[in-house]
């Protein structure tokens, strides 16, 4: 079976691995993004996290045809660089795609990880069968991929738009982009750790689980908003389908369930009654998945 390594980075977080083309993981590991600061200190964490991983993979039997890497942002056409993203000012413009090629002495394919996402779910998870997929990543910012009849709809910055910056809420929290209450500024990690007085993501959804109130309020009202959002971003892609994924979406049913609640609340009656939430297949690692499988098989 063939393997791809990947690199899903992210505003907080870069995940790596090796992944086989039917999707799963065979190795995995973390490493901060925004403790590296520059984009080269990045590169260097990334490759030595990553060598040792590749090399195992050969000395098993299964090394490595070469490395999808997903960025959150908007590409450039040639996919070479992200361009865009106010969560990852500092990798804007910085030639990622060739710095880890020369580092790494492997092809790279570069991908949004929105697209990333939409693609691991379309193929390996929750979106397949799905003839218009909307897939939404939640956690540092919110991004979001849309899938048409197995293309990928690129609109804007090699993707399909900034789906988190659509505002929700004109009194809302300010958002990383200067706005104010975009939807990616109302649901993200941040605005969850608000309202649970500043703990973590992973410490509200354990507390949550163990029926805590507060944590219940702050999942409660974060899915509020997200169902809100998704509702709003519905009459535009026309999405049969929605997955939700990302670092909030560990908290499963305890998120999604209000999720539904508010889309039924806020959708039109053609969307309430046609359109299906869940939630993401890969526990967060959906990015690596569909970097991964970009690589092995491209779309187009």
């Amino acid at each position: 079976m063939k393997r791809a390594a990947a690199i899903d980075i992210g505003g907080t977080r870069t995940k790596m691995g090796i992944v086989a083309e039917d999707g799963s993981i065979v190795r995995r590991a973390t490493i901060s993004t925004s403790a590296a600061g520059e984009p080269t200190t990045l590169v260097a964490g990334i490759v030595a996290t990553l060598r040792p991983m590749l090399d195992a993979a050969a000395t098993d039997g299964g090394a490595a045809s070469g490395i999808g890497i997903s960025v959150a942002g908007f590409l450039d056409r040639a996919h070479t660089a992200m361009i865009d993203n106010a969560n990852l000012p500092a990798l804007c413009g910085f030639p990622l795609r060739h710095a880890l090629e020369d580092r790494l002495a492997l092809p790279c394919y570069l991908e949004g990880d929105s697209n990333a996402a939409v693609v691991a779910e379309y193929r390996h998870g929750a979106g397949r069968g799905s003839a218009r997929l909307l897939g939404v990543t939640v956690g540092t910012g919110l991004g979001g991929g849309v899938m048409i009849d197995g293309h990928l709809l690129r609109y804007a910055g090699e993707c399909a738009g900034d789906l988190g910056h659509i505002i929700v809420d004109p009194t809302g929290r300010r958002c990383t982009c200067g706005a104010q209450g975009c939807l990616e500024a109302m649901v993200c990690s941040a605005s969850l750790s608000e309202r649970a007085n500043g703990r973590h993501v992973r410490d509200i959804v354990k507390r949550a689980q163990h029926g805590e109130e507060l944590a219940l309020h702050a999942l409660a009202e974060t899915s509020r908003w997200l169902g809100l959002g998704l509702a709003s971003l519905s009459p535009l892609f026309l999405p049969d389908r929605i997955v939700v994924g990302g670092g909030v979406a560990a908290a499963g049913d305890l998120l999604l369930e209000p999720v539904r609640s508010s889309y039924r609340t806020h959708a039109s009656p053609a969307f309430r009654e046609r359109v299906q939430i869940v939630g993401s297949s890969f526990g967060g690692w959906e990015g690596i998945v569909g970097a991964a499988s970009l690589f092995l098989d491209p779309l187009e």
